[in-house]
Formats: structure tokens, C-alpha cells, sequence
């Protein structure tokens, strides 16, 4: 789900709409949530309100960054507010068959390092994302079962549960997602670390519009149940097929603070 988690840090990506008579199986609509159609980049500025469990909230900005290469991304997110955090910044790679390679620059120690697999379950930057979170996860490493259709606002949604595989692949046992028909862009997304209980967190997409003709949600909420916190993503200002630099995508970037 990482085009949903990414999306949050730059908005949700577009849909494809497909034929109405046409009838898809739950994996077919999950591959079409990691292939709808977002553009070759995209580029954000973006507002961040953590609050923790005693209500208190602090805001972070930054920017956030996509591009294509081939049939694979790259990704890229500087803080840049306030002055504590100003300058941490990420960077993640898709690979083929593998887990993205992750790499988090801090100013303070002026080098990078690369996220391991032992720490995907760790947070994003003291937010209510995991490293996890933040990547894009091969469809088939899950089996996909549509448990019902219902409405989520004006939207008629598929339900689908995904359960992993093998069950060390992932820090869940099991996440529960809403795609609206013909759009492919999760509306809800319930992430359980306990098969039987409540959920852990839940992410939410709000305020849906067009933006240079792409569906854009301009909030997303992720809710974190066990520890009461809540991390919130406002997009100020976004911009589609920037042809954003190859060069912003490497790991010498990650330095250039300005």
C-alpha cells in the first residue's frame, strides 16, 4: 500500500476507470490500486499535525516527491519545519522482487543511513507511519478475499482483506481495505497486528478533488489506537509531470537541504 501511505505525503494518486459490466476478483482490483495511472512525477508541499495521546499537537511541513523509472519509482521526503527536524530527509526505491531499499538522512549526524528490514516496523520519523508503511507491496506476497460491498460516503465500495503469505513478511497479521468502483483509490484501510481484535490504526482519505484533472485527496488520517495518537496530512500545493530531475532521487541529494 505504499502509493496510499506515499500518496499521503503527496497526495492520493488518480484512478482508471474500467468498463462497468466488467467483473474483477480481489486481487485484479488490489494490482489495479498499485497500477492506476499517477502521472510520470508528481511534487507536494505538504502540512504534517502529529498529536500525541495528551492532545498536544505539533506541526511539521515538508515536501514530497515521485517519479517513474520504468516500470519501477523512486520516492523522496524533506522536513522542512521546524527547525528541529528541518533538513530529515527520506528517500525510497523500488526493486524488483525485493523490499524497497529505504535510506533516512539526518543533518545532525550529516550522513545517511539505510532503513534494514529489522526496523520496517519502526516509525516514520515519530509519526503514526511505519517504514513499512511507506512501501509498495507486491500483490502476490498477500492472498485477497472480498468480504462484502458497501458505501462509504457517495462511494460504492469492494471490501478486501489481505492476509500475508508468510507472516514474517510483514509487522500486520491482516489489513482491511475500501476501494470505490471504477476509481481504485482507498478510501479506508484497517491495519490489525492481532487477527481477532480491533485494529491497530486506520488510515483515512479525505476531501477528494480534481487537480489537474487527477483525483487528489487533499487529507489523509492515520489513527493509531494503541498508543492515541494521530497523524494528519494536509496537501498545500501539488504538482503533476514536473519532470522532476533523475538526480533528486539519489542518495547524494539526500544532503541538499535547499
Amino acid at each position: 500500500m505504499k502509493k496510499l501511505v506515499l500518496a499521503a505525503t503527496f497526495l492520493l494518486a488518480p484512478f482508471v476507470s474500467a468498463p462497468a459490466a466488467e467483473k474483477l476478483d480481489a486481487r485484479a482490483i488490489v494490482q489495479r490500486v498499485n497500477d492506476r495511472e499517477d502521472g510520470n512525477d508528481s511534487y507536494a508541499k505538504v502540512d504534517m499535525l502529529i498529536t500525541d495521546r495528551s492532545g498536544i499537537t505539533q506541526a511539521r511541513s515538508m515536501i514530497s516527491a515521485v517519479k517513474d523509472f520504468g516500470s519501477l519509482s523512486k520516492s523522496y521526503i524533506r522536513f522542512t519545519s521546524p527547525a528541529s527536524i528541518d533538513g530529515t530527509t527520506f528517500l525510497s526505491w523500488q526493486v524488483k522482487g525485493k523490499d524497497d531499499e529505504q535510506f533516512l538522512y539526518l543533518p545532525e549526524l550529516g550522513r545517511d543511513r539505510r532503513i534494514a528490514s529489522s526496523q520496517k516496523d519502526g516509525d516514520f520519523v515519530n509519526t503514526d507511519f511505519t517504514y513499512e508503511d511507506m512501501q509498495e507491496r507486491n500483490v502476490d506476497k498477500d492472498t485477497h478475499t472480498l468480504l462484502r460491498e458497501e458505501k462509504v460516503g457517495t462511494y460504492d465500495c469492494w471490501v478486501i482483506e489481505s492476509v500475508p503469505l508468510d507472516p514474517k513478511s510483514s509487522q500486520y497479521k491482516r489489513w482491511v481495505a475500501w476501494i470505490p468502483k471504477g476509481i481504485y483509490l482507498p478510501l479506508r484501510v484497517e491495519y490489525y497486528t492481532r487477527i481477532l481484535r480491533q485494529p491497530t490504526k486506520i488510515l483515512t482519505a479525505r476531501r477528494l478533488e480534481k487537480i489537474s484533472g487527477i483525483w487528489t485527496a487533499k487529507e489523509v488520517e492515520m489513527k493509531n489506537f494503541e498508543r492515541n495518537t494521530v497523524t494528519v496530512l494536509r496537501t498545500v500545493e501539488i504538482k503533476y509531470n514536473k519532470g522532476l530531475p533523475d538526480r533528486m532521487f539519489t542518495r547524494a541529494y539526500l544532503k541538499q537541504t535547499r
